[in-house]
Parts: C-alpha cells; sequence; structure tokens
C-alpha cells in the first residue's frame, strides 16, 4: 500500500541537544520523531494518548485529574533509522511522518528528519535522516491489543488518499 506525508512538526536545535562539535547527539533524532508523532495526536483532538481525564468529584472545585491510562500504551516494537547527515547547532528541523501500514495491534510510520535550508521564503529541504517505525499496543498486562477506534481511524484516514 502507499504512503504519503500526513504531518509534519518543526524542531530548532538547541545547544543541549548536540555534542561538543555542535553536532545533534543520534539519539536526539529518536526523541524528535517522538515528539513529533505525539503532536501529530495532539492536533488531532487526543491531548495525549497515555492520559485520561478524570474529575476529582471530592476536590471543592472539581478540579480534573490527568492520570495514566491503565487500558493501553504505545511501544516501538521496531525501528530501523538511517543517518544522512548531521543537523547542527540552530539548525530548523522539520519532522515528518507518512502511515505505511495499520494492522489490528500494531501500525507502521515512515518518518523523515529534514533541514530547512529555505533562504528569502524558497522552500527547500535537506533530508538529515529518515526511519521506519513499527508502534504497538499493549494492554496494562503488556501484551498485545487491539489498536483503540480513535486511533486506528486516524492511521487509516492517513492511508487514504
Amino acid at each position: 500500500m502507499s504512503h504519503r506525508k500526513f504531518f509534519s512538526f518543526p524542531f530548532r536545535v538547541y545547544v543541549e541537544d548536540t555534542d561538543a562539535g555542535g553536532i545533534v547527539y543520534h539519539a536526539n533524532h529518536l526523541k524528535y520523531m517522538e515528539r513529533a508523532r505525539t503532536e501529530w495526536l495532539r492536533s488531532r483532538g487526543i491531548d495525549h494518548y497515555l492520559l485520561t481525564t478524570e474529575v476529582n468529584t471530592e476536590a471543592a472545585d472539581s478540579n480534573a485529574l490527568q492520570q495514566v491510562n491503565p487500558s493501553f500504551s504505545f511501544v516501538v516494537h521496531q525501528l530501523q533509522i538511517t543517518y544522512h547527515l548531521p543537523a547542527l547547532m540552530d539548525n530548523l528541523l522539520i519532522v515528518t511522518i507518512e502511515a505505511v501500514s495499520c494492522g489490528a495491534a500494531s501500525f507502521v510510520l515512515k518518518q523523515r528528519i529534514e533541514r530547512d535550508d529555505g533562504v528569502n521564503g524558497e522552500s527547500r529541504r535537506t533530508i538529515i535522516a529518515t526511519a521506519t517505525v513499527t508502534l504497538a499496543c499493549l494492554n496494562a498486562h503488556l501484551k498485545p491489543r487491539r489498536l483503540p477506534a480513535n486511533i486506528r481511524d486516524l492511521v487509516l484516514e492517513a492511508l487514504r488518499d
């Protein structure tokens, strides 16, 4: 099945992301990709897929409490990443997400980290890293479970042309 880009999220590289030579530490690429996946869910009305909101009826002001969702979590089941070029201090990076496939309990995404090299409003991007990520859905006992319907629907929507 063909895939297409369905979300992108920008990041600026700060000194905390780099080694002494000003090059982004390789593990930070994975952090950027994880954050982009979380922001994709937020952009679709899912504040964070691990949190659920419950109202504290015992509190006088009925504050909403954020709690870890006990019914499911996502884990990276498989990851293949290729580093093409270094990302450097102060680069503007764009992380993109493309849907590849969706199963009952997992889905596959392709992610790219691109550097925005555009000047004077010109759009020009250089590929920094590419990855294929398989995310599996687990229940509270860390066993595979079906994807929640809202997340499965998001991935299936992205697969449609």
